[in-house]
């Protein structure tokens, strides 16, 4: 039989905005309501959600991480 191969993931430039992507599992209904809500306000839904995680953080106190992942990401790059 034939080997299998893997193929290749095409890279992607880096955005210029410095964000990159991300695959999050959620209920059929919660993507619908992000749509439909993100929709609302004239927003992508990337957007509204990028707002709900900031936010989620920022309330349970976890903003830390994210200084954190900034630090760290400075250090690599020196």
């Amino acid at each position: 039989m034939a080997k299998a191969t893997k193929k290749a993931k095409k890279s992607q430039p880096p955005r210029k905005d410095g964000r990159s992507g991300a695959l999050y599992y959620m209920k059929p209904e919660f993507i619908a309501a992000v749509r439909d809500a993100s929709a609302a306000n004239d927003q992508k839904a990337w957007q509204f959600v990028e707002q709900a995680v900031i936010k989620a953080l920022k309330d349970q106190d976890a903003w830390h991480f994210v200084e954190r992942a900034i630090k760290a990401q400075k250090s690599k790059k020196a």
